[in-house]
């Protein structure tokens, strides 16, 4: 569940980095060169940067042109263009509340408990 609301998570979100590769991941072995490092296949990386939606949600995005080479029906290698868009959005974070209503949470909370130690102690703050 989405506790922050939009203004903290861009202030503290860290970017996103993602590889574009043709390589699958590796299958874990630690004794295994990272994919990463060497990988053939590489096609690009890609940055998310922490945003705030149109919709209300918050989450990551970023976009980038990559080039992809393709066989195509004559057996020759063609290129072609692609631009890669990518939305990672915090589950719930449309739900969020804002900065001021969180404020007004705090504050709500912090008067129902003043009137329950009121409540408690028979009244005797308002007698003095």
């Amino acid at each position: 569940q989405a506790v922050l609301p939009a203004s903290q998570f861009k202030a503290k979100a860290l970017p996103l980095h993602v590889n574009v590769t043709h390589t699958p991941p590796s299958a874990g072995d630690d004794d295994t060169v990272p994919s990463t490092s060497a990988d053939p296949g590489q096609l690009g990386t890609l940055t998310l940067v922490p945003s705030s939606f149109n919709t209300g949600s918050y989450g990551w995005k970023g976009s980038k042109r990559l080039t992809v080479e393709l066989e195509n029906d004559t057996g020759t290698k063609e290129k072609v263009q692609v631009m890669l868009t990518i939305n990672a959005t915090v589950l719930n974070s449309k739900n969020a509340p804002s900065e001021e209503e969180k404020d007004e949470a705090k504050d709500t909370n912090g008067e129902a408990a003043k009137e329950k130690e009121e409540e408690e102690d028979g009244g005797e703050k308002d007698a003095e």
